[in-house]
């Protein structure tokens, strides 16, 4: 996700177990079927799932865990919105959305389900010994916020993002049962396969991780993708093909951002390594904080100007190699794809200097600003600038920022200047290619460098990221 920030100065300061596929392993993989229909009189939306889960852990499961990420909108919910975003949220006031389920089975037989303060469904099935399979299948009922977020409906767009009950990960032995928190991105998402069908309006058009609705009707299937999320609303669109990816720009006007996207395609794949998937949607919505990624589509704030709707659009584009074809834990480890993400668009501006944006410019405005916030929240105590934290933990999205996407980018820039142009992106590229489909950790992203170069990187990042390391010096 992009998050836009402002900082306002009004003192004087002093100073300025890997899991995961290859792609060949795609059958191997949890498959989601869903038959949904969208109410546009009641914004709801009703739907059947089916969930064939592979059990890819070492591990007998006795029960499945699911996020009900749809009620984080409900009246007393985990608020997926911070308090100072409030009214940016909600321009028309205060309103709740739910996420109801029900007929739960396992194996075709009544399954017993639980949902907790955190919005987790547990589902207690059969005994599941691994590399077998279960299917699952329930009901549920998404009522829908009217407010400018990943899920909700604003303005005559509906924004379905982390829409459908959603397999929790499962590490080091148990459930990974995150809450939704207001900061960041919180989620930890595994690839799997989705086949869609869904009905909507037909006066409106459908953009999704897999292309496009026509007639009233999405259907959709896609193998290897970490989410699967949908925008419907009175479209307009123009596509552009490149390097056998269908890039689509969805717009309520008669705005054209896909040289801007063409741009980004072009620049990673030659710097990383190929998109993989057929589509990408880019569309213009609304929306909070700038932009948010999703596999195969992005979201691009309909509040923003002509160059944050190019930045944003560059950003989001890299998020479909960082956090979309090589995943991370973006709750406990957030500047794994925000900070690597956010450098990948500076880089988007060096290799396109047509965009008149300088690499260095923005390299010493991060470096300025992340200068001033340790000045301003020097008193605040040990931690400040932390970089391995979960996103619940930052008391403010002002520290989320500044440590995932601000100090992020100055510390890949610091990695670029110690080893050089030559390893740095033949490390990148590296890190692509070996954790495709996967969720990677730091160790990954450090053995990819190093792959490359005789610096031994770990303590050196480590002092980044621990907070040890606070600046460094600008060639």
């Amino acid at each position: 996700m992009k998050k836009l920030f402002l900082i306002i100065c009004v003192v004087a300061l002093s100073v300025l177990p890997l899991v995961g596929c290859n792609k060949a392993d795609f059958d191997d993989l949890t498959s989601y079927t869903i038959s949904a229909s969208l109410d546009d009189s009641t914004r709801t939306v009703s739907a059947e799932m089916q969930v064939d889960y592979y059990n890819n852990t070492e591990y007998e499961l006795n029960e499945l865990c699911f996020h009900l990420y749809g009620n984080a909108y409900r009246e007393g919910g985990k608020s997926p919105i911070s308090q100072t975003d409030i009214s940016s949220a909600y321009p028309n006031g205060l309103n709740y959305g739910s996420m109801t389920v029900s007929d739960v089975k396992a194996d075709g037989e009544s399954a017993q389900f639980d949902i907790d303060e955190n919005d987790v469904l547990t589902v207690t099935v059969p005994r599941l010994m691994p590399t077998r399979r279960i299917t699952v299948t329930m009901n549920f009922e998404l009522k829908l916020a009217e407010i400018r977020h990943r899920l909700g409906y604003y303005s005559g767009k509906y924004n379905l993002g982390n829409w459908y009950p959603v397999i929790c990960a499962f590490r080091d032995g148990e459930w990974v049962k995150h809450p939704y928190y207001s900061n960041g991105d919180p989620f930890d998402s595994e690839v799997a396969n989705y086949s869609i069908s869904f009905t909507y309006p037909e006066s409106l058009t459908a953009a999704s991780t897999a292309g496009e609705g026509e007639n009233g009707k999405l259907e959709a299937s896609i193998k290897g993708v970490r989410d699967f999320a949908i925008v419907i609303g009175d479209f307009k669109k123009k596509s552009v093909t490149i390097d056998g990816t269908t890039v689509t720009w969805y717009s309520e006007g008669s705005d054209d951002y896909t040289q801007v996207a063409k741009d980004a395609l072009n620049t990673y794949n030659d710097l990383f390594g190929k998109y993989p998937y057929p589509s990408l949607s880019v569309v213009k919505t609304a929306f909070l904080n700038g932009g948010m990624e999703y596999p195969g589509i992005v979201y691009v704030s309909d509040a923003l100007n002509d160059d944050m709707i190019k930045e944003v659009v560059a950003h989001e584009i890299a998020h479909q190699w960082w956090y979309g074809v090589v995943g991370n834990d973006q709750v406990n480890f957030a500047w794994m794809d925000e900070g690597l993400t956010e450098y990948t668009t500076t880089v988007f501006y060096e290799k396109n200097p047509s965009y008149g944006v300088e690499k260095d410019a923005r390299i010493a405005d991060s470096l300025t600003t992340y200068m001033i916030y340790c000045e301003l929240y020097k008193d605040n105590g040990k931690g400040l600038t932390v970089m391995d934290k979960c996103v619940g933990d930052y008391p403010t999205s002002l520290e989320y920022t500044y440590m995932t996407y601000v100090k992020g980018q100055l510390m890949f820039d610091a990695i670029r200047t110690l080893i050089g142009d030559k390893a740095f992106f033949a490390g990148l590229k590296t890190y692509y290619e070996d954790n495709k489909y996967k969720v990677a950790t730091k160790a990954d992203l450090i053995g990819a460098f190093e792959k490359h170069t005789d610096y031994k990187l770990t303590s050196y990042v480590e002092s980044w990221v621990d907070g040890s390391a606070l600046m460094y010096a600008i060639k």
